[in-house]
């Protein structure tokens, strides 16, 4: 369902899509450990039940990714594409959605099929996470969140050239994701 065909269609489908594309990825085995941990994404939604997730999707929350999703998507070159996806769709907030019921879709996403990548980071998180301190994952995420911002924002190559090298280093110690993304 790619490509530039110009549809109509409704946000359920939009959110389905977007629900799609992160199975496709492995966004649960993400969660499944930094939910548990204390972690959440949406601490204080009304839609969010304590260590199990959101209930209640919206265009908003699925097209948010946390740190450690945008650095799995970065490094799997799926960043600009799910950016791209999401920035066709009206009515985004924080947390709120105020997306009409139809709106244009002119470039769909296709599914990827890596959710190795993530069960691989995701088991090098759970044996990280015991070896650092209480707040190592919530610091991790966001620091994670901050380099690929600052990697999708600025065109200066030192700049890129200094958040890559700072990536590599905070990631030095995800071996099995590392070897993982040898495999794309």
């Amino acid at each position: 369902m790619s490509g530039l065909k110009e549809l109509q269609d409704n946000k359920q489908k939009v959110i389905e899509m977007g629900l799609e594309f992160l199975h496709g990825v492995g966004a649960d085995y993400i969660c499944k450990v930094c939910i548990p941990s204390g972690g959440s994404c949406c601490t204080g939604c009304r839609s969010l039940i304590n260590e199990v997730g959101c209930q209640e999707r919206n265009t908003s929350c699925t097209a948010w990714l946390c740190g450690f999703l945008k650095y799995i998507f970065y490094e799997a070159g799926l960043i600009v594409e799910w950016e791209k996806f999401w920035i066709q769709v009206p009515g985004r907030a924080y947390r709120e959605d105020f997306t009409p019921g139809y709106f244009t879709v002119r470039n769909w996403l296709d599914t990827p099929k890596i959710r190795f990548l993530s069960e691989a980071f995701a088991e090098d998180l759970k044996e990280l996470h015991p070896y650092n301190n209480l707040f190592w994952l919530h610091e991790m995420k966001e620091t994670l969140d901050r380099y690929i911002d600052n990697l999708l924002e600025f065109t200066d190559p030192e700049i890129i050239r200094k958040n890559e090298k700072e990536l590599k280093y905070l990631t030095k110690d995800f071996r099995r994701f590392h070897l993982a993304i040898e495999q794309l």
